[in-house]
């Protein structure tokens, strides 16, 4: 029990220096790299990142890398998102998990690959404003290696190191950055009720705060920055560059909470669960986002998941909806669905997700995938 509240001590200093982070709506479009942002993963994209506590297994890459620490065993995943959808633009994600030691006592690691695809793109000079010279295609790589623990039934950590490259073939950004995560669960029940109505335990109360995208400032360098200087008194023909300034991540913390809802009638059986979901966005280059979401759960195997984010700043978010030039999708209704299957009596399941996210512009965006966990509980 004293561990306990050392631990939760831990957790609420996170929360006081989330503050340090706050919402600041005047630097909105300040920050580079904003793709790591963007969540490709099927399952937690449906939730509107509104899971920083209850997120679980690989996809806890994009939200909380705490979440990692509930990898049964093995797990496999890739993801294809349509972003914004009718521009050609699509995000592909595969990301792999697998637990250390014996019975996972050793933590969980897990790799992560996120590449976006713009296609080809036609080159377009003064010359030539038709585009009928050759194409270019730019580069956007996301590469990730996280380890993540239990330590103790309550409380898992996690951290994950992303490598950044984004860029063409001249002219390229690179760098890296740093996630942090915690998670907390315990039971609101009474002893009570514990002993005598639920004979299925089961943690209904979760915490979580991540801190994400946290690393040094990113610069663009290549041989595309330079250009063919002559002076025009000596004639002398030289190379000369362009400096480029660096620019900052897009540096964010989420702080929140989760409720399982038990809506079985029998205490012998759990197979009907709805689960509350509430998330604090303190974001450094844009305006605070408020998360509410919901998932109803049968036998963990049909799942329905629905989000709706507002924006903090009501004055940003009135400019949202009046000017038809801004675009911003990280309000409004989110949407998903994940089918899960057995295939072996070991605990091997596969599952596919969907999920809906909306958009101001174009038609929203869209993200399939397919999940295969190798020798581990459902869920």
């Amino acid at each position: 029990m004293k561990k306990d509240i050392i631990k939760l001590g831990l957790l609420g200093m996170l929360f006081v220096s989330a503050n340090a982070f706050a919402g600041n709506p005047d630097r909105s479009g300040g920050a580079g790299a904003t793709q790591l942002n963007i969540n490709p993963f099927g399952r937690s994209s449906g939730y509107g990142g509104s899971n920083t506590a209850s997120v679980r297994g690989i996809e806890s890459f994009n939200m909380n890398i705490a979440g990692l620490a509930y990898t049964n065993k093995t797990e496999v995943c890739f993801s294809r998102m349509s972003f914004l959808q009718g521009a050609g633009v699509n995000i592909n994600n595969f990301a792999l998990a697998q637990t250390v030691g014996e019975k996972g006592e050793g933590g969980v690691i897990g790799l992560g690959f996120a590449s976006w695809d713009f296609g080809n793109i036609p080159i377009t000079t003064y010359d030539n404003p038709d585009g009928t010279l050759p194409t270019f295609t730019p580069q956007v790589l996301n590469i990730g290696a996280s380890y993540a623990k239990k330590f103790s039934n309550s409380i898992t950590g996690g951290f994950l190191i992303r490598l950044i490259s984004e860029g063409l073939q001249d002219v390229k950004a690179q760098g890296m950055a740093f996630d942090f995560g915690v998670q907390y669960q315990t039971s609101l029940s009474s002893s009570k009720e514990k002993k005598e109505k639920n004979k299925i335990k089961k943690e209904d109360f979760r915490l979580g705060i991540s801190m994400r995208n946290i690393g040094p400032d990113l610069t663009f360098r290549g041989p595309g920055l330079s250009f063919r200087a002559i002076n025009s008194a000596t004639g002398a023909d030289r190379k000369a560059y362009f400096s480029a300034d660096k620019f900052n991540l897009p540096t964010l913390v989420n702080i929140g909470l989760g409720y399982d809802m038990r809506l079985d009638k029998s205490p012998d059986t759990y197979y009907h669960r709805l689960t509350g979901s509430f998330n604090f966005n303190y974001n450094a280059f844009q305006s605070n986002v408020y998360g509410f979401g919901a998932e109803y759960s049968y036998k963990e195997t049909a799942m329905l998941r629905v989000a709706y984010n507002v924006m903090g700043d009501q004055q940003a978010f009135s400019k949202n909806m009046s000017d038809p030039q801004y675009l911003n999708p990280v309000y409004g209704l989110w949407a998903g669905a994940t089918f899960q299957v057995p295939v072996t009596k070991t605990g091997t399941a596969m599952a596919i997700d969907y999920s809906y996210a909306p958009t101001r512009i174009f038609n929203g965006m869209h993200t399939v995938g397919i999940r295969l966990t190798i020798g581990g509980k459902k869920g």
